[in-house]
């Protein structure tokens, strides 16, 4: 299995929304970072989706 590796700056990036390459296929990905109260949530799917 084969994994993407993000970097989250807290301060900054909860609650936007990125849109990134995926390091393996180059493809966009979209990403939004949300604190929801238990720790910080990754919602990641594909831009074209």
């Amino acid at each position: 299995m084969t994994y993407n590796d993000l970097e989250i700056d807290e301060a900054n990036d909860i609650g936007q929304q990125q849109i990134v390459d995926c390091q393996i296929c180059c493809s966009p990905i979209e990403i939004l970072l949300i604190d929801n109260g238990y720790g910080i949530e990754i919602i990641a799917k594909r831009d074209d989706d």
